[in-house]
């Protein structure tokens, strides 16, 4: 790893490596037959201690030729492709192919596949992403080879999932982003919506498969019993939505985000008139900025124009104002307009000439919900990133290091991704068994968390997400919280009547099935209630502000002493060491931090930040399999452990060919609109209906020609000429305007539906209202209804992904705050009910 200050778990791995200890997942074998889409899962499997066999084809894996590549391809050394050109040269495969050992069989030939099934029999996890029921035509799906080792946990990753009508539909990154939401969500907009700035949505789905694999793992070792994942990507989208699914409840759009898109500025309108900045350039680059989300917001605006005050740069008049409550202000009267917006544009002009460095000093310092907008230079120069040790050298590359620090199983890179073949002696390693069940008499299970306890002190969005998912899938999670400091979850639209905390869609749905506690553990009484439930725990999950544990009496070191074989998770936006550990933010500023918002938008305008709390979507499936990792690691050695995950490392993962990338060509990724070396066409086309779009994309000579089918003029450029991907991206711009002439004449969801079926990737982007009548999340089921104790009935989201034998049964939306206090003090934590009385009597229950 790259040098830098050891503290906590740092020190800690140091010296457990020299020890020699062991790794989460030592002793787990996994053969993976992924394409791209699913190769992230097998990453994460080989980063937790798995050893994941990478089964090829001669000729190697799709994802040795997918871009960006190490030499940049040109008119003489045109981009490596299957089975042709040299498959050492893509970066795609140089970052998820990290850790894995490669292995080449002809699944074609008898001798091969009979290679392989010997295989399968020493297996624990099989990893497949091909088109639905390619693997059963071959005689390798999941029925067959549970024959040859009836514990195998078979995991499919997939567009739409196994089954339902589009199950057998082409797509690509683009067009799953359009069919979960996501696309619709962001961009500018008088413009076409916008994808992320790079392919990422497939590792939406592909880590969500290695967490849920880790769970059924979980459930193997006490059951013995293997079972068939079905996982969905678009699933996995709609996952990352936060709020907007809530809308759909209420058959409706967030405004802005339908017919009246068009309309739709990017700032934030507090009183008419006055709008807040977003996204803001600064001396060196962009900043983003939330004036305005609760007490944070408050308190963070008014230290910054304080300051800003003290340097001399707001007028004498506006350093009178009380910048804590100066929105209350406005609405109720007390304070001019003009005085407010001479204040914002103040603000503005001021950070406008600091650079981001400076920016992000006093947005530590002084807690202002402000980030910079970080691009891959920066990362890699990142002061937080080194203090951690972040990076690690591989190779001769600076990688991006550990998802999570794990303080009895640390993450370690010492393998770099394999050359084609590089381990084919593994053909002959049968003489071992998969892992069996860890106690003594295995039983069927109906959920895969049955009987496992949390205690659940997180808050807002990522920690919420982990826990959702261990409640569905059977666990008891006590969700606590305290009147004295409501979560911001709670004040999220949309509401089913009137706004207020028991009224929220959003809470509701991401904190199903768990059991609601108000405890104040500020008061000694509301502590030793905590400490009770941490003794009762398996596992506690918290995302405060680092250190706020610790002063509370709920930190690592405290709670181990309670019980010594706790598995506590720590989440939070910049991790619980370094210098700027206490950094203030939420997920928008993630995605500066992280590089996301920087690579995302238009090149002819400022970037455009990824929607909603992006990196809070994307670290709960690493969190999730970091956790199921240490559980399956104590249940066979009996030792808990502390686990610590910065929301931004997690995300930048997603990164990783882009920082080799710049290593290996000094080329920065900027965003570039709707342009992609991954797909020409690219783009978000405008339909005759109403601020309605069809993202479409071809990446394949097959899915060129296809198109070229069904729009004359794309066939009039050249046709099967333009077959190849680098050919198309010289006349990108021709391309482009053939078929948006072709999209302005469809009916949206006609004119994708056609494009589907013969054989092109293409979808609308959703909008909420889209989301049940959707044909595929119908057929599988997907939105659930549930109970909620404040406004009854709603329909929310459900799984990712299908379990065959462990399926998730969510028993209830979230909770009220306190709704089941009594029930789990007497019932689960043993009280008296005169106890109880004598604790709520200390206000200790609120």
């Amino acid at each position: 790893m790259t040098s830098g200050p050891e503290s906590g778990i740092d020190r800690q791995n140091t010296q457990r490596r020299r020890l020699g200890m062991s790794r989460a997942l030592d002793g787990i074998r996994v053969l993976d037959l992924s394409t791209p889409l699913g190769e992230a899962t097998g990453r994460v499997l080989a980063d937790l201690g798995a050893e994941v066999i990478k089964i090829e084809p001669p000729g190697g894996c799709g994802a040795r030729f997918a871009p960006p590549f190490s030499t940049t391809p040109s008119a003489d050394r045109p981009r490596p492709e299957a089975p042709h050109g040299d498959p050492e040269t893509s970066l795609f495969w140089r970052a998820f192919g990290l850790g894995k050992r490669s292995v080449v069989l002809d699944l074609e030939s008898d001798v091969d596949r009979e290679r392989f099934f010997a295989l399968v029999r020493t297996a624990d996890i099989l990893i497949e992403s091909s088109v639905p029921g390619e693997m059963d035509e071959k005689g390798l799906g999941y029925e067959a080879l549970e024959k040859l080792n009836p514990i195998l946990l078979y995991v499919s990753v997939s567009p739409f999932g196994q089954t339902g009508p589009h199950a057998l539909h082409p797509a690509t990154d683009l067009t799953l982003s359009a069919s979960g939401g996501y696309l619709n969500m962001t961009g500018d907009g008088d413009r076409p919506p916008l994808p992320v700035g790079l392919p990422e949505t497939a590792h939406l789905g592909s880590v969500q498969a290695a967490a849920d694999v880790l769970m059924a793992l979980y459930s193997r070792n006490r059951s013995g019993e293997g079972q068939h994942l079905d996982a969905s990507v678009q699933a996995a989208v709609v996952w990352s939505l936060m709020y907007v699914s809530g809308f759909a409840a209420l058959g409706t759009d967030p405004p802005g985000f339908e017919d009246s898109r068009a309309t739709r500025t990017g700032s934030m309108e507090v009183v008419p008139g006055l709008t807040l900045p977003i996204l803001e350039p600064c001396k060196d680059g962009h900043i983003v900025i939330v004036l305005v989300l609760g007490a944070q917001g408050a308190f963070g605006f008014n230290a910054c124009m304080n300051w800003i005050g003290e340097q001399g740069g707001l007028d004498a008049d506006l350093m009178e104002i009380e910048w804590m409550t100066w929105i209350q202000q406005l609405q109720e009267g007390t304070l001019e307009l003009e005085k407010a917006i001479r204040g914002i544009e103040q603000f503005k002009a001021f950070l406008k000439e600091m650079t981001k460095a400076e920016i992000q000093e006093q947005a530590v310092l002084q807690k202002w919900l402000i980030a910079p907008v970080l691009v891959t230079p920066d990362l890699l120069k990142d002061q937080q990133l080194i203090a951690r040790g972040f990076w690690t050298n591989v190779d001769g590359e600076k990688q991006p290091g550990p998802f999570a620090l794990l303080s009895e199983t640390p993450i370690e890179y010492d393998r770099p991704a394999p050359r084609l073949g590089q381990d084919q002696a593994l053909v002959e390693s049968t003489d071992r068994r998969p892992l069996g069940p860890t106690v003594s008499a295995p039983s069927s299970r109906t959920q895969i968390f049955e009987g496992l306890k949390v205690a659940d002190f997180s808050w807002i969005a990522a920690g919420p997400l982990i826990t959702k998912d261990l409640a569905n899938l059977g666990a008891t999670v006590l969700r606590v919280e305290t009147e004295s400091r409501v979560d911001t979850l709670r004040f999220l639209p949309p509401w089913i009547g009137d706004p207020g905390t028991t009224t929220g869609h959003t809470a509701a749905n991401m904190n199903q099935s768990k059991l609601g506690v108000a405890i104040d553990f500020t008061k000694p009484e509301g502590l030793a209630v905590a400490h009770k439930m941490v003794e009762w725990a398996d596992v506690v999950v918290e995302n405060f502000t680092p250190g706020t544990a610790e002063r509370v009496g709920l930190g690592y070191e405290e709670l181990r002493k309670i019980n010594p074989d706790i598995i506590m998770l720590y989440t939070c936006m910049r991790g619980q060491t370094g210098p700027e550990r206490k950094h203030t933010g939420f997920g928008i500023h993630g995605a500066a931090l992280g590089g996301f918002t920087g690579i995302t938008g238009w090149p002819d305008r400022m970037p455009t930040s990824p929607w909603g709390a992006y990196t809070d979507f994307i670290s709960p499936r690493y969190a999730l399999a970091a956790l199921s990792a240490a559980l399956h690691h104590r249940d066979r050695t009996g030792v808990g452990q502390l686990i610590d995950i910065s929301q931004i490392e997690a995300a930048i993962h997603y990164l990783t060919p882009t920082i080799l990338d710049y290593q290996a060509t000094g080329r920065v990724l900027e965003q570039s609109g709707h342009d992609s070396e991954w797909g020409c066409p690219h783009g978000v086309y405008r339909t005759r209906e109403t601020e309605r779009f069809i993202a479409i994309e071809t990446r394949t000579s097959e899915e060129w020609r296809a198109l070229c089918g069904l729009v004359p003029a794309l066939a009039a450029l050249g046709g099967t000429e333009l077959d190849q991907i680098d050919t198309r991206l010289t006349r990108r711009k021709e391309i482009d305007d053939a078929l948006s002439a072709w999209a302005a004449e469809q009916a949206c969801f006609e004119g994708a539906d056609r494009l589907r079926k013969a054989g092109v990737p293409a979808y609308v982007p959703l909008r909420a209202t889209d989301f049940h009548a959707d044909a595929q999340l119908d057929a599988r089921g997907f939105f659930v209804e549930l109970e909620h104790a404040g406004f009854g009935k709603s329909i929310f989201d459900g799984q990712v992904t299908i379990f065959s034998r462990t399926p998730a049964r969510p028993t209830r939306a979230g909770p009220l705050i306190g709704e089941h206090t009594f029930e789990v003090l007497k019932e689960l934590l043993g009280y008296s009910e005169d106890e109880i009385s004598e604790i709520a009597a200390a206000g200790a229950l609120t």
